[in-house]
């Protein structure tokens, strides 16, 4: 870590929550502060629920980050219990399984330090190293929905004082990040091109059938609770899909992956008893390409 500066206010609180990321939260934590000027951003990890090493791998990959440890499990009582700690008035927020350093930090909090907006985000990039030729055949034609256009809110974003104050307190609810895009209008979020984070994608069918699950059943919740969206979803997003796949028969063969799994996912909800208690579905495939 970089410590040719000592800045004594931070500039922003960094929050991640993690549950059970032993195997790759070191490698994010050690990419996000390799260039970091000492006392730049508080960093706050909140492992919730945790039954693995996540706590001592991050306090050792990260030893000037704050670990909170809580036994309740679920994402945004982590977020809720980094709010409480964190002294910074823009926060960060950043999933323990992504990839980012700290320019793009510096980068995706400036139209908030200027009031350019309330929220910020940037763009996506997805590794697809070791994933089975299904699945690279789904991410080719989910490249092309519109939503992506404007960038992806989701893993990794900001707020800043006034925006954190505009979705608190946060529920208890699927979609997360989702429910916190919605609060704002879009002149309200700034889209910073040029900060670009990497997820690692599910290797397997079965374990992007989880993640596809819990997205769904995560903007149903939301659509049920009335939050309004100013993105293209379900029927509109797949005219927008078939538009562009009318001009490029090459990926032809991977639409027919893309919307089989689609269909399999709804169809898959669908026969789900009305009683089932909300299920956190996640993909562990990709969490076994870094290991500690």
């Amino acid at each position: 870590m970089n410590h040719l500066a000592n800045i004594s206010t931070p500039r922003a609180t960094i929050l991640i929550p993690a549950y059970n990321e032993a195997a790759v939260i070191g490698e994010t934590l050690r990419r996000l502060t390799a260039e970091m000027i000492g006392g730049e951003f508080e960093l706050i990890v909140i492992c919730n629920a945790c039954h693995d090493e996540t706590a001592n791998v991050a306090a050792k990959a990260a030893p000037s980050a704050t670990i909170l440890e809580t036994e309740t499990p679920g994402k945004t009582n982590a977020v809720r219990l980094g709010l409480k700690m964190a002294s910074a008035p823009i926060k960060v927020f950043l999933d323990a399984d992504l990839g980012v350093d700290a320019a793009a930090i510096r980068k995706l909090i400036a139209p908030l330090e200027t009031g350019e907006a309330l929220a910020s985000h940037g763009d996506m990039t997805v590794n697809l190293t070791g994933c089975s030729a299904l699945v690279r055949g789904f991410y080719a034609v989910w490249a092309l929905n519109p939503y992506l256009q404007n960038g992806k809110f989701g893993g990794l974003f900001a707020l800043s004082g006034a925006g954190c104050q505009h979705v608190s307190p946060l529920p208890d609810v699927t979609a997360d990040d989702e429910y916190i895009s919605r609060a704002f209008q879009n002149d309200e979020k700034a889209f910073v091109r040029d900060v670009i984070f990497e997820v690692r994608a599910p290797r397997t069918l079965g374990d992007l059938m989880k993640i596809r699950r819990r997205s769904l059943r995560g903007t149903r919740e939301l659509a049920a609770l009335g939050l309004p969206t100013e993105r293209p979803v379900g029927a509109q997003s797949g005219r927008t899909i078939l538009a562009h796949l009318a001009t490029r028969p090459t990926l032809w063969p991977a639409a027919l992956i893309y919307f089989a799994m689609m269909l399999a996912v709804r169809i898959s909800l669908a026969l789900e008893s009305p009683n089932t208690a909300p299920r956190w579905e996640r993909d562990n495939s990709s969490r076994l390409a870094i290991v500690n």
